[in-house]
């Protein structure tokens, strides 16, 4: 069957179309968007054609400012166009990018003649239909115009295609063809737009609305990291202009528009610093920068103001003259032969141990605004000479010949001279036990019941025994270690304990100078208006009734104290007995102004401030072998020898086993290193890490536990080469 496509004038029908094609199945198409069908029966039947709508898509930064763009561009009033919100102005989560409104405005489309005849075709009528000379001179015209439009389609089979922007449909019995649209045009079937592959008749109306799209150029300063840096950013406009291009017939038909994308770029010098100006930006402006990013425009972020940067000061420090013994890394430590490293560094009265530097100050520097960026505040070193040395114009000296014992905690640095025991022979019932405040050499054994105690080194050539060694610094132990106690680094202990409970008094402190603040704005006073008496009398009602548990913890402290004067700083003993006097004894001389509780408040912070950093971890506990013992150092414990059985083990940073750990328990404050643990009998061993801390076995059996900060593992079988440490997902890793 023969199916023509032609043209007509806007009142009558192409009749030599009609004449030619008089015993077939005759399809014609005029200017007006008519489609007359002529079946063969004769009849007549009218539909609206498919067409295009001119529609436009814009941004802007309102959504009156994206439809006025559209209306401009279609030539329209708002009463000629039908409007779609696409998106409303917003910013991004932080306000550093603005997303401007997207509307989609399509031109209303002039009513269409719908008519549907069913009568007998009569081509008489269609000969004599009225028309004027005028009309029928305009008629003649069109059809000698559009001759080329008139197209002649053969095919078999239902098919769809698109020419001269209309959409054209040819079904085969009960078989019909398929249309699907893309993303860049809307197809509207019968008033009902499409999403998917839908089927369609000839007697469909199919609109496609093809939108062209326009976007302006978006220009943005942004100040960053607080206003020291100016960032540009800029997108081209674009200008997407789509066209629906002739489509060749197909059982299944994509209807997709054509697209031609043209880039606008209007960004300026001036229009640059315009917005600098705005911004209230002075300083640090790259002016070629600038220009370079007008002369050549990109999607990227360009840095165009830049401010001055301060320059950071140096805090003080400590220059040590002497030679200290040198540190071991883990690697290290298998290959040191421990008979032969020598832990005592000795100096002579008079020698000049170490050299204050004093704190440089930085300069400042200046921001986008104009306005000063000072730098980090320095801090000069807190030096605290011991009784065996003496500060002269930053120069640390020896008074008394031994060895130097020097220890940082944070800002704060301590330095004294140890001078030396040295007992040649065993500590027992007949030497009796020993305390000095320097170092101690034995060079027998000590003997069971025994005690040294040391403020500074502890070094035992032979054996301890059901014994007490007690040091301020480090122990050494030559031979073995049966059933004592060992403590390396005391006065550490002793001070995280008293800055434990330092921050515990702060707490009760600072409420109590709330609550009496409370009470003079209630009486609408000043301060000094609080007689002694008054004062006194609110203290002791505040113990009494509010905060009871004050007494207790400042008694603690006071004996914690007074237990330990000889390795702790006068400072200690100061606040102590002042805490002691206004807040147990509750001397009225002590309590005679709010100014003398606040005033030992911001001392007793002072102190905590700073011994609350933690030492760094020079001291150390060495022994080659343990059993049945409480190990405790507040640095490291080596265990260079055959190892350790059944042992309770507390340190301050790392463990190295050399040998075996049989038995008993490890907490580490940082990391364990160990060549063997537990035994194929099952001897139960538990290690402990922080979250931060790595477990290194060679080799472990089964009922050994392993916790790392609060997840925990034990070994159903025994494994070997095992690392253990926590994984970003908080579980434990063996590898």
């Amino acid at each position: 069957m023969q199916y023509i496509v032609g043209c007509c004038g806007e009142r009558g029908f192409d009749v030599q179309s009609v004449l030619n094609s008089f015993r077939d199945h005759v399809v014609i198409v005029n200017k007006e968007g008519i489609i007359v069908a002529v079946n063969e029966e004769w009849e007549v039947f009218a539909k609206g054609v498919n067409e295009v709508e001119p529609s436009i898509q814009t941004k802007g930064e309102t959504i009156e400012a994206a439809v006025n763009k559209a209306l401009a561009l279609l030539g329209a009033t708002i009463n000629e166009v039908n409007v779609t919100v696409l998106s409303r102005p917003a910013k991004s989560l932080f306000g550093l990018k603005k997303h401007p409104a997207e509307v989609l405005v399509i031109k209303k489309a002039v009513p269409l003649i719908k008519m549907e005849q069913k009568k007998p075709f009569n081509i008489d009528e269609s000969i004599d239909l009225p028309l004027d000379d005028r009309e029928d001179e305009q008629h003649l015209k069109r059809d000698q115009s559009n001759t080329d439009e008139q197209v002649l389609l053969k095919k078999e089979g239902p098919c769809v295609f698109v020419q001269n922007g209309r959409v054209l449909v040819h079904s085969e019995g009960d078989r019909y063809p398929f249309i699907e649209p893309t993303d860049n045009v809307r197809v509207i079937v019968n008033g009902r737009q499409i999403e998917e592959r839908t089927t369609v008749t000839p007697l469909d109306n199919i609109l496609v609305h093809v939108t062209d799209e326009v976007s302006a150029s978006k220009m943005d300063i942004q100040l960053i990291e607080q206003d020291m840096l100016a960032v540009l950013s800029y997108e081209p406009g674009k200008r997407i202009n789509r066209y629906l291009n002739d489509m060749q017939p197909a059982l299944t038909l994509r209807i997709e528009a054509e697209e031609e994308v043209l880039e606008s770029n209007d960004i300026e010098v001036k229009k640059v610093m315009k917005r600098l100006q705005e911004l209230n930006v002075t300083h640090g402006i790259l002016r070629h920068t600038i220009v370079d990013a007008c002369r050549n425009p990109s999607s990227k972020d360009y840095i165009i103001a830049k401010g001055t940067y301060p320059t950071e000061g140096l805090n003080g420090d400590v220059h040590v003259l002497v030679r200290e013994p040198d540190e071991m890394s883990w690697d290290e430590v298998e290959k040191v032969d421990y008979r032969e490293k020598n832990i005592f560094v000795n100096v002579e009265e008079g020698e000049m141990i170490a050299e204050v530097i004093s704190s440089v100050p930085g300069m400042a520097g200046t921001d986008l605004l104009g306005k000063p960026i000072l730098p980090k505040a320095v801090k000069d070193v807190t030096v605290r000479p011991g009784k065996n040395v003496i500060v002269t114009d930053k120069k640390i000296i020896a008074l008394k010949g031994g060895r130097p014992q020097l220890e940082w905690r944070g800002m704060l640095f301590k330095a004294d001279v140890m001078e030396e025991l040295v007992h040649s022979k065993d500590v027992d019932l007949d030497s009796g036990n020993i305390h000095f405040q320097g170092d101690v050499r034995v060079l027998g054994n000590v003997q069971e019941s025994m005690t040294v105690e040391s403020g500074g080194n502890i070094f035992v050539k032979g054996t301890v025994s059901k014994a007490h060694l007690e040091s301020g610094h480090s122990v050494t132990v030559k031979s073995n270690v049966f059933s004592s106690t060992i403590s390396a680094g005391k006065s550490n202990i002793v001070i995280d304990e008293l800055v434990a409970q330092a921050k515990e008094i702060l707490y009760y402190l600072d409420h109590m100078m709330l609550a009496i603040k409370q009470l003079i704005m209630v009486r609408r006073e000043k301060e000094n208006a609080l007689q002694v008496g008054e004062l006194h009398s609110v203290i002791r009602l505040l113990l009494e009734r509010k905060y009871t548990d004050f007494r207790g913890i400042l008694l603690r402290f006071v004996k914690n104290v007074n237990e330990h004067q000889p390795i702790l700083e006068k400072e200690w003993m100061t606040s102590s007995a002042r805490l002691h006097s206004m807040f147990i004894a509750l001397s009225k001389e002590q309590i005679n102004k709010v100014a003398a509780i606040k005033e030992l408040t911001d001392e007793l912070r002072q102190l905590y401030e700073l011994y609350s950093i933690p030492v760094e971890p020079s001291c150390q506990l060495t022994v080659p072998y343990a059993i049945n013992s409480s190990l405790y150092s507040s640095g490291d414990l080596v265990v260079s020898g055959q190892g350790i059985y059944h042992c309770r083990v507390r340190t301050g940073n790392d463990v190295f086993i050399r040998g075996v750990c049989r038995g008993g328990e490890i907490v580490a404050g940082h990391n364990v290193t160990i060549d063997e643990v537990g035994s194929e009998a099952g001897s139960k061993t538990r290690i402990h890490v922080p979250e931060n801390g790595i477990i290194k076995m060679n080799t472990v059996f089964e009922d050994t536990t392993i916790q790392i900060g609060s997840r925990v593992h034990t070994f159903a079988v025994a494994a070997y080469h095992v690392n253990a440490q926590l994984e970003q997902n908080g579980a434990i890793s063996l590898y």
